[in-house]
């Protein structure tokens, strides 16, 4: 019998479920996009069927192994790649990864709230100057002159590559001034990632319409 394939759970946008899907279709590994565009079908119906005490989106189901919750989805998707090195190399890389997810969390935050600001065009420019770029000058000196922060590609990398993503499509100048992370959003831009960017059932929307004043909607390539 073919396995099943590993199901992703999360409401109909890119939000807090991008990074687990970079990270997999960065490697290959095919998953079911389950997408939620009706409320009841998850609080009513979903919700209350997942088996673990932990139900939440963004979810993942592999067999019978389900884990929910944004950050814990990503490190299972990283997992399942089979590669230890994504977690990494030793102990102390180890913690690394985790410090380097935490300032881009920060980062991820100033870019969600910028796109819900009901007067996101008039605070645009503004906030990515005075709250992203300290960012992201941090992120410049940590990568240096290397193909990643810790020399190596780690599941945290996929978390930046989405924040970064996100910017370039706030505005397409705003890594102007870091050459080196846009690089890097370049080298983890791989085939396989722009060919899932194509596809039919691809959420183009980073927040819904109706949900955000920037939505972030992908432009066809």
């Amino acid at each position: 019998m073919a396995e099943k394939k590993l199901v992703l759970g999360y409401w109909a946008s890119q939000n807090l479920s991008q990074p687990t899907r970079w990270l997999l279709v960065y490697h290959n590994i095919e998953f079911e996009d389950k997408l939620y565009t009706d409320p009841d079908s998850w609080f009513k119906k979903d919700k209350p069927a997942l088996k673990t005490p932990f139900p939440n989106i963004p979810y993942i189901i592999d067999g019978e192994t389900v884990i929910t919750e944004s950050y814990a989805t990503l490190q299972y998707a990283a997992l399942k790649v089979g590669n230890p090195d994504l977690f990494g190399k030793n102990d102390l890389d180890s913690i690394r990864v985790h410090q380097n997810y935490g300032v881009a969390k920060d980062l991820f935050k100033v870019v969600k709230d910028l796109a819900l600001n009901p007067e996101y065009e008039k605070v645009r420019d503004t906030t990515l100057s005075e709250k992203a770029s300290p960012f992201l000058e941090k992120f410049s000196v940590a990568l240096g002159e290397k193909d990643y922060p810790l020399e190596y590609l780690t599941w945290a990398d996929f978390y930046l590559f989405n924040v970064l993503d996100l910017l370039l499509r706030m505005d397409e100048k705003s890594l102007d001034s870091w050459p080196n992370l846009k690089k890097l959003h370049e080298r983890m831009n791989v085939e396989s990632i722009k060919a899932y960017r194509k596809t039919e059932g691809y959420i183009k929307y980073f927040i819904a319409p109706g949900f955000a004043t920037w939505t972030g909607e992908e432009q066809a390539q």
